[in-house]
């Protein structure tokens, strides 16, 4: 996932000058540049919607835990009250053994959480990024086309 936010830094952060420079078809090279910038607009959020899901199945797990670990509590105060302390036991075990797996959980939910947050920061940087590409391609275009033709005018 790195490999595509740094691609697209490093995209974003070329010399455009230098690039309409060295190449032939400076126009192509722009609108080919705003094409992979939305490929890898379209990876990360694919990679985004992955990350959220991940934590809300962490999350729902984590919940499905800690509430049962609450229902054998009260399995256990029910057994107490009907004098059957061997259920009691058992039901704290499995009390026990949910809030183990809830507290297992916890550290994975919060780095799903911290991933999840800051995928979508980077999603909404590139897609800062990409609006700005847009709008500057008709320039960059134009700015070819003049350095072509200063070209052309110093050939002659």
């Amino acid at each position: 996932m790195a490999g595509i936010f740094s691609r697209l830094s490093d995209i974003v952060k070329a010399n455009i000058n230098d690039l309409l420079d060295r190449t032939e078809n400076p126009e192509k090279m722009i609108k080919q540049m705003v094409v992979e910038m939305e490929e890898a607009v379209n990876k990360a959020t694919t990679a985004v919607g992955s990350a959220i899901a991940n934590e809300k199945r962490l999350e729902r797990l984590y919940k499905e835990k800690k509430k049962l670990a609450d229902t054998w509590q009260k399995k256990a105060l029910i057994a107490v009250e009907r004098g059957r302390d061997d259920l009691a036991r058992q039901a704290l075990e499995k009390k026990t053994m949910n809030l183990k797996a809830a507290n297992d959980l916890e550290g994975p939910l919060a780095e799903a959480k911290a991933t999840a947050k800051q995928l979508r920061t980077q999603l909404t940087q590139l897609k800062k990024k990409l609006d700005e590409a847009r709008s500057r391609q008709s320039t960059l275009i134009a700015r070819s086309r003049a350095a072509k033709a200063k070209r052309q005018i110093a050939e002659s």
